[in-house]
């Protein structure tokens, strides 16, 4: 399973789920690409400051397999 880590958090999500978004991420253009993954970024640094746990919501799944589509595993 892929896995995300931002500081002393982790975030997991099925590699089916970091495929589909790699899929939908290579049709954008570049700029799109940059813009959806700095959002992404900064959707998940917001619900990190969220009381309870938010690793096991979907959008925050939804959103670490979009950075995690990219490459990047380690912030």
């Amino acid at each position: 399973m892929p896995t995300l880590t931002i500081g002393t958090r982790t975030y997991t999500c099925s590699t089916a789920r970091v495929v589909r978004q790699a899929d939908r991420m290579f049709k954008l253009s570049p700029d799109r690409r940059a813009h959806r993954l700095a959002r992404a970024k900064s959707a998940l640094a917001r619900a990190g400051g969220a009381k309870g746990s938010t690793q096991d919501q979907p959008a925050t799944k939804a959103v670490a397999a979009i950075i995690l589509s990219q490459g990047v595993t380690e912030i």
